[in-house]
């Protein structure tokens, strides 16, 4: 049980640090700094120990490659985590990834790769950190530490997986793509109660599909924020901070067969939170965010409210998170940037020593910053609606041998009159159904 503990606070801190591991592109633009105002920073207990679990699995899809076609596949996968015992210079590493074997319906083999990798180092006043993730996924991340729905880690850990869903919240369909970021950041304390605190990061997505008729939209952003943080009391602290973002896209053209310009934003953002209770955590953010681009006529300046708000529980076997963000991204290899509001909700539960229930679901409204000229219409912003939700059933028959059982479903529509290239439209079913090896688990459900 302890051991557990541990694994979970060390990774849900490397998620948080790491960003967006599967899609690269979703960084926020309204950040909210962690900070080590009022002394040293909260660091878990990390065991120094290689913890990680192997499942084996058969997936079956209805509708993903086409309306009404059924097709299975075998998918052999892992999940790596690692911690480093040093309180001076943490370093935590996580990977998952696995390979999906060729199938009788004419698929071809496949495979998934997330790893990301983290290393700071404090001294007297200062602490630093880097680190980087990369991913190669053959779809849009849903549900899981992987994003690949089926493959049996849905409830590794009580937060999302590499990213919350789709990154920027849109869900593509051109196959194979790769995505790096790297990122830095730095925090001066200035007194008991203040600190100054600075972060950079760079991010790129590329398709490998480059058909024209299938293929997605490569970009990169560049973000960085400053902000000022405050202790207020024991159990809260809160922040001003600056940001800004540009993205930029390699080879690709708008909606009206334009070259697409590059967009930047710029936001202010007060940042507040919370430790309610030893079980229950608040985090919040919100502020202006001022968008143009390098051609008004394509991307016109505009300002609009980002922010986002985490509520988190984690009690017994129980743990339990809601999120909502809102802001401009890179707009997910779909749109040329877009403003997307997300919903996020997880929840996990261990019944006994056998079972282990684990749900998470997730919806965005995603709109174009560009405008879709319809002959006769109004012009408007090309809008998408995402839904996506998971639940998986694991039971134990033994110390590190365990079975389970997964369902994901993902729904996405849009107001385009023929569709989008490169975005799924309708609705897909996957069940999966498989075995786990956690040679190391203390706990079931956990590696």
């Amino acid at each position: 049980m302890r051991n557990v503990i541990k694994i979970r606070i060390a990774m849900s801190a490397l998620l948080l640090t790491a960003g967006s591991i599967a899609e690269g592109q979703a960084i926020p633009t309204a950040i909210t700094p962690v900070s080590s105002v009022g002394g040293s920073p909260i660091v878990p207990n990390l065991d120094g120990e290689l913890h990680y679990a192997l499942s084996a699995s058969q997936i079956i899809q209805f509708g993903f490659y086409g309306a009404g076609q059924e097709t299975s596949s075998t998918a052999l996968s892992g999940d790596v985590a690692y911690t480093a015992k040093s309180t001076m210079r943490p370093f935590s590493m996580i990977f998952a990834g696995g390979l999906i074997l060729p199938n009788q319906q004419g698929q071809d083999f496949s495979s998934f790769w997330n790893i990301a990798a983290s290393q700071g180092y404090i001294a007297r006043h200062w602490i630093f950190n880097v680190s980087d993730s990369f991913s190669f996924l053959p779809q849009s991340p849903t549900t899981g530490l992987s994003g690949i729905p089926g493959v049996g880690d849905l409830g590794a850990i009580p937060v999302q997986g590499p990213v919350e869903g789709p990154a920027g919240g849109i869900l593509s369909v051109s196959g194979n793509r790769y995505v790096n970021s790297l990122s830095g950041s730095v925090e001066r304390q200035i007194s008991h109660d203040t600190s100054l605190s600075g972060s950079g990061s760079w991010s790129v997505l590329n398709f490998l599909d480059k058909k024209a008729s299938a293929s997605g939209l490569d970009s990169t952003q560049i973000s960085g924020l400053v902000a000022v943080n405050q202790r207020l009391d024991a159990r809260s602290s809160a922040s001003i901070n600056g940001t800004y973002s540009i993205f930029t896209y390699s080879g690709a053209v708008n909606i009206n067969g334009f070259a697409q310009p590059d967009i930047a934003t710029r936001g202010v953002n007060a940042s507040y939170q919370r430790l309610m209770s030893k079980s229950l955590s608040l985090a919040l953010s919100a502020g202006p965010q001022w968008v143009y681009s390098s051609d008004s006529g394509i991307v016109p300046s505009k300002l609009n409210v980002a922010g986002s708000a985490t509520v988190s529980y984690s009690r017994g076997f129980t743990n339990a998170s809601v999120s909502y963000s809102r802001g401009v991204n890179a707009g997910s290899g779909v749109l040329a940037g877009a403003l997307s509001d997300s919903v996020y909700a997880s929840l996990g539960h261990t019944y006994g020593r056998q079972w282990v229930a684990s749900l998470t679901t997730g919806y965005s409204h995603s709109s174009g910053l560009t405008q879709l000229a319809v002959a006769g219409t109004v012009p408007e912003n090309v809008r998408y609606d995402t839904f996506f939700g998971g639940a998986e059933v694991r039971r134990g028959f033994g110390p590190h041998l365990s079975g389970y059982l997964s369902y994901t479903v993902q729904d996405q529509s849009n107001n385009l009159p023929a569709g989008a290239r490169n975005a799924l439209n309708g609705t897909n079913h996957t069940i999966g159904i498989g075995v786990t090896f956690t040679p190391r688990s203390t706990r079931l459900g956990q590696f």
